[in-house]
């Protein structure tokens, strides 16, 4: 009788284990990624989900918005233009221009790492394009962001980094100093 009590007894547990392990695996592929509508673009780590979310990329950092051009006025109130300036757009605006035809309004794939909110509160995501590529690197690759990895959200840090020595190699966007 004891062996039999023993066998079932093994039985039960690896059959809780195998259900645990199951559940798991279930509970990750759900929880863990989404598909989502970005329906806006803020900054260049910064995005608004159809349904009012904000969130922010992980790995990255903006190097900000495009500084606003003031207008000069003279004495009787007329604005005062200055014909020398050349007509460049800064960088930043490039930025958020690539980053808006990047993921403005696509379904793309939000995949979330060990927490899913930041210091500051927001939620936090890697964000994959409908082609597979992810946002987050994508940006990087172009020097368009700075590189901002912060343990212990730390799962794509070796593509991240490579992201980012490719566009300083090849001195692109803010890494061309």
């Amino acid at each position: 009788m004891s062996r039999y009590f023993y066998l079932v007894i093994l039985c039960l547990m690896t059959s809780s284990v195998v259900a645990a392990e199951e559940g798991d695996e279930l509970i990750h592929s759900t929880s863990k990624q989404e598909q989502v509508l970005v329906v806006k673009v803020t900054n260049t780590d910064t995005i608004i989900l159809e349904n009012g979310q904000r969130i922010k990329l992980l790995g990255i950092e903006s190097f900000g918005l495009p500084p606003r051009s003031y207008i000069k006025y003279d004495d009787k109130g007329r604005p005062i233009e200055n014909k020398e300036t050349e007509a460049t757009i800064p960088l930043e605006e490039q930025a958020i221009v690539f980053a808006q035809n990047l993921m403005e309004g696509k379904k793309v794939k939000l995949e979330y790492d060990v927490e899913s909110r930041d210091d500051r509160g927001y939620k936090t995501a890697y964000v994959y394009l409908p082609d597979g590529h992810m946002a987050n690197t994508e940006l990087l690759r172009q020097g368009f962001v700075r590189l901002k990895i912060r343990p212990p959200n730390v799962k794509h840090a070796a593509l991240f980094r490579n992201a980012y020595q490719e566009g300083r190699k090849e001195q692109r966007g803010f890494l061309s100093d």
